[in-house]
């Protein structure tokens, strides 16, 4: 019903593409929401912004869908949670690429059984980008931008499992052009013995990702270009056996991770609550699950030494 930017080209051009009037242009956020009826804000802004845009829609009674990462603290993101809960309404963050085919067909396949059960895992991710954007000034850029996405698929892989630790090194490559450390190598321990291997970055000479899972019985393997382009090739492998190829995700259709997971937000703020019931895994009460394992990787970065997550006070919102 409204919209709200500072930049004055990208106002017109999604209001041409949305038909609105004049009187629906805002560019101030306080201002649209003292005049305009609507129920819910979406906010799409650099992470810097987002606490005090959130804050001011809750605080306006409005149910918020924010992007990714949720704010740049995690004291912050914990407060805003409380705040929702008093208020009645939903706060929701945009961790859509949990609903890409190839990670649907991943947890499809593991509910199967055929490989056991779960303890290694190698998350490799990475892009070739020689152009900063909007990640110039940011300390972190791949842990903020690209491991906030990663946590949550890794998670929705093993909703069972809980972040125990965490170790990452940050470093930049001689030919990176981003000032903070742009590639993250890390070791993840979760309970019930699972481990992961990881490594994500905005600094490498082509594209890379792939999943490889090894379990009990065997192992699985998923490649492509980029955890956002769903064109993936599958290879499983028995234990001691050679990898074959197999169509996991032939029953599933190529859809954008936006339309399910659209669907799913739309049902929660309307009802809230998901179709069966649940609270739904993008919920700001959920995600803290996923900040607080960010947070404490930024934290080992910084400290050079591994970070306790689920029993560490500093996270303990995140857990309860």
């Amino acid at each position: 019903v409204a919209l709200v930017d500072v930049q004055e080209p990208s106002l017109l051009a999604a209001q041409e593409m949305l038909g609105l009037g004049s009187d629906a242009l805002f560019n101030d956020l306080g201002q649209a929401l003292s005049v305009v009826d609507a129920d819910a804000v979406l906010i799409n802004t650099p992470a810097e912004w987002h606490y005090a845009q959130t804050k001011n829609a809750l605080d306006a009674g409005k149910h918020v869908l924010v992007a990714k990462p949720f704010t740049t603290s995690f004291d912050e993101a914990a407060e805003l949670v409380k705040l929702v809960q008093a208020q009645g309404k939903t706060l929701s963050v945009a961790q859509q690429m949990r609903y890409n085919r190839h990670y649907t067909a991943v947890r499809t396949f593991l509910e199967t059984g055929e490989l056991g059960r779960a303890e290694m895992v190698n998350f490799l991710s990475a892009k070739p980008r020689h152009q900063v954007g909007n990640l110039t000034d940011m300390d972190q850029p791949a842990l903020y931008e690209m491991s906030c996405h990663h946590f949550d698929s890794l998670m929705s892989l093993f909703p069972a499992h809980t972040p125990q630790w965490i170790m990452c090194d940050g470093f930049q490559p001689s030919w990176s052009v981003y000032a903070g450390p742009c590639s993250i190598n890390g070791l993840i321990r979760f309970d019930s013995n699972l481990h992961v291997l990881y490594h994500a970055g905005y600094s490498s000479q082509a594209d890379l990702y792939e999943v490889r899972i090894e379990g009990s019985l065997g192992a699985l393997r998923c490649r492509g270009i980029h955890m956002s382009n769903d064109t993936m090739a599958y290879e499983v492998a028995p234990r001691g056996g050679a990898w074959t190829s197999r169509a996991l995700d032939g029953d599933k259709p190529p859809v954008s991770p936006w339309i399910p997971f659209l669907r799913h937000w739309h049902h929660y703020v309307v009802c809230g609550t998901l179709a069966d019931g649940s609270e739904p895994p993008f919920s700001g009460r959920n995600n803290l699950r996923v900040f607080a394992l960010l947070s404490a990787g930024i934290e080992s970065v910084n400290r050079g030494q591994p970070v306790e997550v689920a029993v560490n006070p500093k996270f303990a919102e995140a857990f309860m």
